[in-house]
């Protein structure tokens, strides 16, 4: 099998090249999400494949599969990038793009949390198991597995980051109360204008009592939603992921700490134990576009 794989966000394109012989990356390249239209994106996106197929000595003839992991709303079934927030596509019909350049290639898409997630299943080798993927990073999001079937329900299974809080008067969803965008915002208000999420980080490590509120006050509400999770469907490992976890580990301690301390009854003693950091870290989506790759070449060829 050869197969090119990206994953699509709102600000940089990661991509790859999966191997004949090797589950593996090859040729990895990322480059920053382009905005201006629907076309330009695509362009990027298709650019950056042609220049890892010049590198490799291949033509486009010869790849067999093009996995994309897209951020919002996807049409896995007529191939379309339905809705990305951050993104200029709407109802953008990515798989007839792209078998214009590639016309021997299956083309899977589906929404980039989702190819994350089930890079991580097959990474932690889930077999029967109820899995749970959580993503921390500009936003937060989520996805449910059983049995390696994605638990979708309507269309936002899981989906942890729209939960409601209380916040004093007001009901304000998890995303905007302890996303990395809202960690910022948040500094911004109280402590400076320019800090990053990893500045408010490292004010926290150093004792700030300002940014020891605004860190205990996200980890304390990310442990109410995982709270959530667990108690309705009680999965049996939960993956954490994402640029403000991966890249602050400490942070998701403190998570499983206020996790802890949350529990009331004995049934759910022990569940922070069952939270674990992301194997495959940045490159999650691009190791789920390749496993679903191998994962369609079996269905097809199960001998």
């Amino acid at each position: 099998m050869t197969a090119l794989v990206a994953d699509i966000g709102g600000t940089k394109v990661a991509s790859a090249l999966v191997s004949n012989k090797e589950k593996s990356l090859k040729h990895r390249m990322q480059a920053d999400s382009v905005s201006l239209d629907e076309n330009a994106l695509f362009d990027c996106i298709l650019a950056m494949f042609f220049q890892i197929l010049e590198a490799e000595k291949l033509k486009p003839e010869e790849i067999r599969f093009i996995g994309l992991g897209i951020p919002g709303k996807v049409d896995s079934v007529n191939g379309l990038a339905v809705y990305q927030n951050n993104l200029p596509w709407r109802n953008f019909p990515l798989r007839n793009k792209f078998k214009k350049y590639f016309p021997n290639a299956k083309i899977a898409m589906d929404n980039d949390v989702y190819m994350a997630a089930y890079g991580e299943w097959i990474e932690w080798e889930m077999e029967k198991e109820t899995f749970a993927y959580v993503t921390v990073s500009t936003g937060i999001s989520a996805c449910l597995l059983s049995e390696g079937k994605f638990l979708r329900g309507a269309g936002i299974a899981g989906e942890i980051g729209l939960t409601l809080l209380e916040n004093g008067d007001d009901l304000i969803s998890l995303e905007n109360l302890a996303s990395g965008t809202a960690i910022r915002e948040s500094a911004k208000k109280l402590l400076n204008p320019q800090l990053t999420t990893a500045g408010v980080m490292d004010l926290y490590y150093r004792k700030n009592p300002m940014a020891e509120k605004i860190i205990q006050r996200a980890a304390k509400c990310i442990a109410r939603g995982l709270h959530q999770i667990f108690t309705l469907i009680d999965p049996h490992l939960v993956v954490m992921g994402g640029g403000v976890i991966i890249n602050q580990p400490e942070f998701l301690t403190l998570i499983k700490q206020e996790l802890k301390h949350m529990v009331q009854n004995p049934l759910q003693k022990g569940i922070e134990e069952r939270i674990q950091l992301s194997r495959l870290k940045g490159d999650a989506g691009l190791f789920g576009c390749l496993y679903t790759a191998e994962s369609q070449r079996l269905e097809k060829n199960p001998s």
